[in-house]
């Protein structure tokens, strides 16, 4: 059997293959952020390619941090019987199932609402929209949202939780010396700059009971490798130490991004355009790693699991473009093996 193929356990969660599906806005839900039936069909049909872990689009934790009208939602109690019916849609395919949770900060749509909150008032690069910054209250209670989302998605079955801190969104603004100017202790050096992170997973395993797995997208640097999009932004050696950090704190799987560049930046056409993000912190940590980035070929993902680079790898776009890609990959492997 490809190593693509073999099972992974991780905390009390066993993933039947090393393929992922990751998370992928799909602005389906109704106008306050609910669950339709046409997401639930589009992730049961999704969960039929036969991946090992598929990863639900980003939710909003309470209605500050919303990113889009039609955005998912974990932000209300009355959220849970939705969310228990598209994680169920999932597993009845035998694919385990993460929720992943998500504060926009200023990293979105403007005038989507009429107050944006940040690390600091400075405009977003990406978005222009200049922020609010944080007191030490509402930080604080972005913390206690968390937590609550996170118990609102055990409650509704998820095996796991990912917390989003990549791509610009609330928590990345946070680690990146270029949205983060605060003079507390939650700026500065990147201990400081960290402590938001650390405090929300802190919360988090708190309000889920300690043992449930956590998976934190991480986005190690703002600027992709070989690239500088944003100078003086988040860099690896910064973004390594947070890693590290991530170990510590117990988290289950590390998800491996861009920070302010985001999961597709500028320019970057070349597959696996994220591998060296995985190289790097697979020499700093012994944390499970998930790779994502453009990966397209069966033969790119088999190598990147075989090699050790990675435990698991992302196949989104491709898999969106080829809903029988897993099922090829699988053909291709046995084809591959009764020849030998």
């Amino acid at each position: 059997m490809s190593e693509l193929f073999s099972p992974f356990k991780t905390a009390n969660v066993e993933i039947r293959n090393r393929i992922v599906t990751p998370p992928m806005a799909t602005e389906k839900s109704d106008p306050v952020g609910m669950i339709s039936d046409a997401s639930v069909d589009d992730y049961r049909r999704m969960a039929r390619a036969g991946m090992g872990l598929l990863i639900v689009e980003h939710n909003f934790i309470d209605e500050s941090g919303r990113v889009s009208p039609r955005q998912m939602s974990i932000a209300r109690d009355e959220c849970v019987p939705g969310h228990r019916r598209l994680a169920s849609a999932i597993q009845e395919a035998g694919v385990s199932v993460a929720l992943q949770i998500n504060h926009s900060g200023s990293n979105r749509l403007d005038p989507f609402r009429s107050q944006a909150f940040g690390a600091s008032s400075i405009a977003h690069p990406t978005s222009g929209v200049t922020p609010t910054a944080l007191d030490i209250r509402g930080i604080a209670a972005i913390v206690g949202s968390f937590g609550w989302a996170a118990a609102r998605g055990r409650q509704a079955g998820y095996d796991l939780i990912e917390i989003h801190c990549a791509h610009g969104y609330l928590l990345s603004q946070f680690l990146s010396p270029l949205t983060n100017r605060r003079r507390d202790r939650y700026g500065g050096g990147i201990a400081g700059r960290m402590r938001f992170l650390l405090e929300v997973i802190e919360e988090v395993k708190a309000a889920t009971g300690g043992e449930y797995p956590l998976m934190v997208r991480l986005g190690l640097a703002d600027n992709p490798p070989g690239k500088t999009l944003f100078p003086g932004g988040l860099d690896t050696a910064d973004g390594l130490q947070v890693a590290r950090a991530l170990e510590k704190a117990g988290i289950a799987i590390l998800d491996l991004s861009g920070g302010l560049c985001g999961s597709r930046p500028a320019g970057m056409n070349e597959e696996a355009y994220y591998l060296p993000l995985a190289q790097a912190a697979r020499k700093a940590v012994r944390l499970p790693l998930l790779t994502t980035g453009g990966i397209t070929h069966v033969d790119t993902a088999r190598k990147i699991i075989e090699d050790g680079t990675a435990d698991f790898v992302g196949v989104g776009r491709a898999l969106v473009a080829d809903p029988d890609w897993i099922a090829k990959a699988r053909k291709a492997q046995e084809t591959s093996t009764s020849n030998r």
